[in-house]
């Protein structure tokens, strides 16, 4: 029960992280980004992925013996997941 309960904090953690990130990151939108977190749990989840991908970024770039290609890969998979907010945001899925 105690693992389910820090998982789940975790989830929440990086799910308001990444909230927070979308955020700043598009600052045209924050009020519907915070307004579809607030209302559309798979858009939390969404929030929850950007966050944790780009946690793992910011520890890669700070590592120097990190593999650029895995880099790249997290740069992608974070533009990726900005451009499917977007794409929630205006409607498009």
């Amino acid at each position: 029960m105690v693992r389910n309960e820090n998982v789940a904090s975790t989830a929440r953690h990086a799910a308001e992280q990444g909230l927070a990130r979308l955020m700043m990151r598009l600052p045209a939108t924050r009020a519907t980004i915070r307004a579809a977190a607030a209302s559309d749990p798979d858009f939390y989840e969404m929030c929850g992925a950007y966050g944790e991908a780009c946690a793992v970024l910011d520890r890669m770039r700070k590592d120097r013996s990190a593999d650029l290609a895995i880099v790249t890969e997290y740069e992608i998979i974070c533009a990726e997941i900005e451009i499917d907010v977007t794409r929630t945001l205006l409607g498009d899925q």
